[in-house]
């Protein structure tokens, strides 16, 4: 099998930073207050908890903040991170993009990753959320942009009928990838990207038993994880690691449903999926220099872990139903 082709951890800045809802931020300041980011979680828990937040979230994002539909630069930098998924799936797939039903969990609002899935060729794309967020706008925008860049034609998307007509994107929400209500061993190929760290550690593991009950015994599964702080994305004066210095106790505070993470380390992710019956075929730990200033603050929760799981960004992991045979 040949080499695969290496995927960046976050979404796709120049080295030394990344991707967020708030652009591409630059490394670590320690002159900085870390007030903004805290600033950020308060106004992220204020919006959970009040009528029509959600609605809010997106309007401040929409017409005050301009960060949606995202600037084709940064769709570009996506499409990018997917056409490298494709070619992982091409390095280990054992069927052919074009014969493949994929299933995506954690759609969001545009996705760019099922329409740059479709404009390379595959069969059908079931993608689900808990929530209805997708937006239609948003949809259409990226979709002009992806038939740009792959130079694929489609017909205008009018609806969401339309997007499974012509795009072959089968989109389902409010529905729970924890009960898919989809047939065993019905999907080729699972991706998640950037999702996985938003959920609840019991829920994934739910979550991968489903997962491993719809795949086909030849299937793949495709997992881009984030393990970083992510109020770094809102706050560049704080390290990716800065969540390791509180409790479960001190941090709950700063979660929310915009902005919720669960600090699970690599290790973690590895046994999660072998719990769930999968076989790890790769897995690519984007490995950091321990931080010293972090590790004289670490949370006791965080002791147990090797300096190396603690500092690990994120990965891709890379992974097939195991063998029921080969399992002890």
């Amino acid at each position: 099998m040949g080499a695969i082709p290496p995927v960046p951890t976050t979404l796709h800045c120049s080295s030394g930073s990344r991707m967020t809802e708030a652009g591409c931020v630059t490394p670590f300041n320690r002159g900085t207050s870390d007030m903004r980011w805290q600033t950020k979680a308060r106004a992220f828990s204020v919006l959970s908890n009040i009528p029509f937040g959600e609605d809010i979230h997106y309007a401040l994002q929409r017409y005050v903040t301009r960060r949606l539909p995202r600037p084709e630069k940064q769709v570009k930098s996506v499409y990018t991170l997917a056409q490298r998924l494709l070619g992982v799936h091409e390095a280990y797939s054992l069927r052919p993009l074009r014969d493949s039903t994929c299933f995506e969990f954690g759609a969001g609002r545009d996705l760019i990753i099922p329409l740059a899935f479709s404009a390379h060729g595959v069969r059908r794309f079931i993608t689900v959320d808990i929530e209805r967020l997708a937006k239609l706008e948003l949809i259409r925008s990226n979709a002009a942009i992806i038939s740009r860049l792959s130079g694929t034609s489609h017909l205008d998307i009018n609806s969401l009928v339309d997007l499974e007509r012509s795009w072959r994107i089968d989109y389902r929400a409010p529905a729970d990838a924890r009960t898919t209500g989809l047939p065993a061993a019905s999907i080729d190929c699972a991706v998640s990207v950037e999702t996985l760290e938003h959920i609840p550690k019991t829920d994934i593991a739910a979550i991968l038993k489903e997962l491993r009950r719809i795949m086909r015994p030849d299937g793949l599964i495709l997992m881009q994880i984030d393990y970083g702080d992510h109020f770094k994305g809102f706050d560049p004066s704080i390290s990716s690691f800065n969540f390791l210095t509180y409790s479960e106790e001190d941090w709950a505070p700063f979660q929310s449903r915009f902005q919720y993470v669960n600090r699970l380390r690599h290790s973690e992710y590895l046994q999660l999926f072998r719990d769930a019956g999968f076989e790890l075929l790769s897995d690519q730990p984007d490995r950091r220099p321990p931080e010293r200033h972090i590790l004289e603050r670490l949370a006791p929760c965080f002791r147990g872990f090797s300096e190396e799981d603690l500092f690990t960004l994120g990965s891709l992991i890379v992974g097939r139903p195991a063998d029921p045979s080969n399992v002890n």
